[in-house]
């Protein structure tokens, strides 16, 4: 571990150049002074710090963005406070930091990494997370820990979320400082949670005891031009007991034993899996009766792609989608419900299996919206309610479906839960009593609040006309997000980058990555909120 921090490490040394551009040659010190006030006469401080960042930022963004991926900080698999990984990382940044002037530490056991700048009250919390979804290897071209570029782009687990960030306001708070500029009306945090793909936990204690919150809170974990709303996050599970098989096979039957789809609530799943057995009939005929089902299916989805095939006496159906993260689930092809489209079409017994596949079939399959459950609504601002099932498992005897949603405003929490109430109730009645919702415990049912900060206060004007200028895009609002950042935990704040709109978000996809335009663009604008919130000098 000791020796991969140290290797970690290396590209902060002096010898690191951007070959586009000879100013960028040599130690920090000598860069910095071919962009002082002396070598770039009449320009202003904010003018030679915005041209430093465009001339020289990019290669160590590159660099430490590598240096971050390469930790699996994978907090689903293992939370924050028992994860060397993450221990690891926070070694590492706490030597960054100290190599650059900046204070470090860390609140409570690894949970959450603070790097500040400055004296005083706080006055601008840029807030990003250091653990990353898991990352199946099987569905990877390359090992997903070991970043590379390849056609102006850059992979590797966490690039854009959301290590590429962090690693783009790191260099760019480090080039101010190279510059000689400073805080001047409070401290800089940068706010490292290691849990906002688990529990939360961490940052939460943090926004709570950590007071007072920096004026200014920016997240930078989402979406431009800037987010004002985000979606309340919703966790709802559905189960059934798998239910002994009957004595004697019913002709003409299949039996479903196991099934599978998705890899955590916040992905659509990218493929799904169904076993049967023959039971009441000839593997032969099995096989030919789940084919012609596969083939009435893609005579409605020509897009389909499901195979089946024999392993020893089980035959398994398999479907393939497309993995998107949750809440853009429309930009996906959920692999589930074709494998319910499909299994509809199947003679299944009766059991847990083929009660929750059914109930896929019937009140989620082609329906993003929650109109098949009678929950839709939507917002003007935030849009509509999404749905999206994304994990099917069975386990100790029960089969679980999990269901992740975004909501808007526009319904209050008691109506909204009194909507999944009802929901619950259909689906058991639709089901004849064999699917319920898991109350209580791990797994149960959560429901968060939708997050609206002031499109019109000064945080949000500032960054729009930050990104109206970066973009040449006059005509940039505000805008609403299903997913959830760290940014809802603090009253005003909002999300600033780093996807830009028009671009499929690969945050939570196999092969992750972002393009090194995108990376550069917003080390820019992020340099600029820094020196407009943070470096200016107060008005008299």
């Amino acid at each position: 571990m000791r020796t991969r921090l140290l290797a970690a490490l290396c590209f902060l040394l002096p010898s690191l150049a951007v070959a586009g551009d000879a100013r960028c040659k040599g130690t920090p010190k000598a860069r910095a002074a071919r962009f002082s006030e002396k070598a770039l006469k009449g320009k202003s401080p904010a003018e030679r710090y915005a041209e430093y960042v465009r001339a020289c930022s990019l290669d160590a963004v590159v660099e430490l963005t590598k240096s971050l991926v390469r930790f699996k900080t994978v907090s689903s698999e293992l939370p924050a406070a028992k994860s060397p990984e993450v221990a690891a990382m926070g070694r590492f940044l706490g030597q960054w930091a100290k190599m650059h002037g900046l204070a470090f530490r860390t609140v409570g056991d690894n949970e959450v990494f603070e790097l500040s700048w400055g004296e005083g009250e706080p006055r601008l919390g840029l807030v990003f997370h250091g653990d990353v979804v898991p990352a199946p290897a099987h569905e990877w071209k390359k090992p997903p820990f070991e970043p590379y570029v390849e056609q102006g782009r850059l992979y590797g687990r966490g690039v854009e979320d959301d290590k590429g960030p962090l690693a783009s306001t790191l260099v760019a708070l480090a080039m101010a400082k190279e510059l000689g500029l400073s805080p001047t009306q409070g401290r800089v945090l940068v706010i490292i949670g290691n849990g906002e793909e688990s529990d939360w936990r961490g940052m939460v204690q943090y926004a709570e005891t950590q007071k007072p919150h920096p004026t200014h809170v920016i997240s930078v974990d989402s979406n431009f031009p800037v987010v004002a709303a985000q979606g309340g996050f919703v966790a709802w599970t559905l189960e059934a007991a798998l239910g002994p098989p009957p004595a004697q096979p019913t002709p003409g039957q299949l039996r479903a034993v196991d099934v599978s789809a998705g890899e955590f609530l916040t992905q659509v799943p990218g493929a799904a899996a169904l076993k049967l057995e023959p039971a009441g009939m000839e593997p032969e005929k099995a096989l030919a009766v789940m084919r012609e089902a596969v083939t009435a299916v893609r005579t409605a989805r020509p897009s389909l792609r499901a195979e089946v095939k024999q392993e020893g006496s089980r035959l398994v159906l398999t479907t393939h989608g497309t993995a998107v993260h949750a809440s853009v689930a429309e930009e996906g092809a959920n692999a589930m419900w074709d494998l319910a489209a499909i299994a509809a079409k199947l003679p299944l017994e009766p059991n847990g299996i083929e009660a929750m596949l059914r109930l896929v079939a019937e009140r989620f399959d082609g329906d993003h919206w929650g109109e098949k459950l009678g929950m839709a609504y939507q917002d003007a601002l935030m849009g509509r309610l999404l749905v999206a099932p994304t994990v099917l498992r069975v386990k100790d005897g029960k089969v679980s479906l999990g269901v992740n949603m975004r909501r808007p405003q526009g319904k209050d929490s008691a109506a909204f839960h009194a909507s999944l109430d009802e929901a619950a109730a259909q689906l058991e009645r639709d089901s004849g009593g064999r699917v319920k919702e898991l109350k209580g415990g791990e797994g149960g049912r959560y429901v968060g609040d939708p997050h609206v900060a002031d499109t019109s206060g000064p945080l949000v004007t500032t960054l729009l006309d930050i990104y109206k200028r970066h973009r040449n895009a006059p005509d940039a609002k505000p805008q609403s997000v299903r997913g959830g950042t760290y940014a809802r935990l603090f009253p005003r704040a909002v999300d600033f980058g780093p996807a830009f709109p028009g671009d499929l978000y690969m945050g939570h996809a196999p092969d992750e990555s972002i393009s090194l335009d995108n990376l550069d663009a917003t080390t820019r604008m992020v340099a600029e909120a820094l020196y407009t919130l943070a470096l200016t000098p107060p008005a008299k």
